[in-house]
């Protein structure tokens, strides 16, 4: 028995409900978590798992709650799911501008 895969196939197919709802939606999907401070990293967005092919597969804890917060502002969230991370402290300039982040989304499920 393959737990995860199975973990994986109800994941998406509770993410494809909510899509097929018509109720807005912002998925964001999650690789890992830091307990490391929010607001000093630059934030990029992927989808289909591409983020894992990379080094930078985790993001902070208030990173994550800032941009739930931030998606309930912009229209640009609305009705997409994406892959979400940081790059490493001081590597890049941190993430201020949400509706260009979210801009960056294509994928709507």
């Amino acid at each position: 028995m393959e737990v995860n895969g199975d973990i994986e196939v109800w994941k998406h197919k509770a993410e494809q409900y909510l899509a097929d709802s018509g109720v807005p939606y912002t998925i964001i999907r999650l690789e890992g978590l830091q307990d490391e401070e929010g607001g000093v990293r630059e934030l990029i967005v992927g989808k289909d798992d591409e983020l894992l092919q990379t080094n930078t597969k985790s993001i902070p804890r208030g990173d994550v709650a800032k941009v739930c917060v931030q998606a309930l502002q912009y229209e640009e969230a609305k009705f997409k799911a994406f892959d979400l991370a940081s790059k490493p402290k001081g590597v890049e300039t941190p993430t201020k501008d949400f509706r260009a982040l979210f801009s960056q989304i294509t994928a709507w499920f």
